[in-house]
């Protein structure tokens, strides 16, 4: 019967360390998100900025002022509406660092 307690004993103790082993490493990795999130919010103030007519998509002429963009416009105009949308744009805007 004793056998039996310090084997429930042993038990508990080592599922008690692997929780914490689990916590401790859970809370030493940093977050991936914050650098998408400032990527995304660059894209979105580059995109604003060239929106001339602030119509929510960016024509050739617009995207005129960025020759990286406007030379890949029909590339990038996945839909072919004529337009960039964000999405589209993101797709090869790099936000200077």
């Amino acid at each position: 019967m004793q056998s039996r307690s310090v084997m429930s004993r042993g038990a508990f103790l080592a599922a008690l360390l692997g929780a914490a082993a689990f916590a401790a490493s859970a809370q030493t990795k940093a977050p991936a998100e914050p650098t998408s999130a400032k990527a995304n919010v660059a894209v979105e103030a580059a995109f604003a900025d060239v929106d001339a007519n602030k119509d929510g998509k960016l024509s050739k002429e617009e995207v005129a002022k960025l020759p990286a963009i406007a030379n890949k416009f029909e590339q990038l105009d996945k839909n072919k509406d004529g337009f960039l949308s964000v999405e589209e744009f993101g797709a090869a805007y790099t936000p200077a660092k």
